[in-house]
Order: structure tokens, then C-alpha cells, then sequence
């Protein structure tokens, strides 16, 4: 038996939340988060992980950015206004069609959305898996408050090259060397 923190492609979703194009310019190291975002979106399709996508107020802030939403051209964002990605039924309506239980989190701005979604998730019962270097605020000191408050409900804090390692599980996958070239694309924040 495996301890319920370390992840399983059985039950997971990442959820990508608000990387849009109005917001994205002042971002604390939004290059490493584009960069983490972007690995972690190929290996989901790698591995056939499913992707959720969600876009704040999109006629405000823009759609996704290119670099991301290239990668997944055809997956529709679910829209909202609430900052909570639960503030939208479609999210709750579109994880249960898909079984989860287990949301692995990316996207900004940590403490106005991100923060927001994981305290919702948590209280709905789903275990949630915070990608350090995939999310960022505008400001440094938003972004750790915001991670810590998350830590303190029970997230657990990980970062892209952990996620891949946990998925993978095991050094004779045949995509192994693929897997380790998206992990050796880490950028810290």
C-alpha cells in the first residue's frame, strides 16, 4: 500500500488555472512558471493524464496564453468570474464526470485563485497536489503566504519534476528517457 500523498495517474487531473494574457506581464519569474506549466501539460498528453483548463473573467483578462493553450488547442477553458475555479458548476460537473480524486494544481495568481480553488477542493474531499514552480502572484510575498496557507489545509506542496517522478513510478517505463528530458526542463522560481 502507497501512501495517499505520492501521486497516481489513477484519479488525477491537473488543473491549470488563469494563465491569461492581460494578467501574465507582471508575474513574479513567470518565465520558470510558463516554462514548469508547459512540461507538465506535455506530459500529461504523454501520459494521458487528463487537463483541465479555467480562465478568470476571460473578456477582462484575456484568454490563456499562446504557449499553453497551443499545447491544447482543442481543450475548451471553463469560464468564470468567482475566483474560486469551484465558483463555476462546470468544474464540479466536469471532475466527477472524470472520476477524480486527486487535483494537481497549476496556474496564478497563487493567492487569488489558486489558493482559493485548493481551500474549496479540500473541503469537497479531493486530495490536492500544489505545483510550487508552476504558480506564481505578482508579488513574492503573496505567492509564499498564499502556498503556506494551502500547506497548513492539507495540500501538499510539490514541485513539475516531482510530479513526473511519482507518475512515472518506475525507471522501465519505455518513455522513461522522454519523461527525464521534460524533468531536466525545470525552472525554480
Amino acid at each position: 500500500m502507497r501512501h495517499s500523498d505520492i501521486l497516481s495517474r489513477e484519479g488525477s487531473v491537473l488543473l491549470i488555472s488563469d494563465v491569461q494574457k492581460k494578467c501574465i506581464k507582471p508575474i513574479y519569474k513567470k518565465e520558470a512558471m510558463i516554462n514548469n506549466i508547459k512540461s507538465l501539460v506535455s506530459f500529461a498528453g504523454m501520459i494521458g493524464l487528463p487537463i483541465v483548463l479555467t480562465e478568470l473573467s476571460p473578456q477582462k483578462f484575456g484568454g490563456t496564453i499562446e504557449e499553453v493553450k497551443k499545447l491544447v488547442p482543442r481543450l475548451e477553458p471553463i469560464k468564470r468570474s468567482r475566483y474560486s475555479c469551484f465558483g463555476s458548476e462546470d468544474l464540479t460537473l466536469r471532475l466527477e464526470a472524470m472520476n477524480t480524486n486527486t487535483l494537481i494544481v497549476a496556474g496564478m495568481e497563487t493567492h487569488i485563485s489558486i489558493c482559493p480553488t485548493v481551500l474549496d477542493a479540500i473541503s469537497r474531499g479531493y486530495r490536492v497536489h500544489v505545483v510550487l514552480n508552476a504558480t506564481s502572484s505578482t508579488k513574492k510575498v503573496n505567492w509564499k503566504v498564499a502556498i503556506e496557507k494551502m500547506r497548513r489545509a492539507g495540500a501538499v506542496i510539490t514541485t513539475m519534476e516531482i510530479v513526473i517522478h511519482e507518475m512515472i513510478g518506475r525507471v522501465d517505463d519505455p518513455n522513461y528517457d522522454k519523461f527525464m528530458e521534460l524533468a531536466r526542463r525545470e525552472s525554480d522560481l
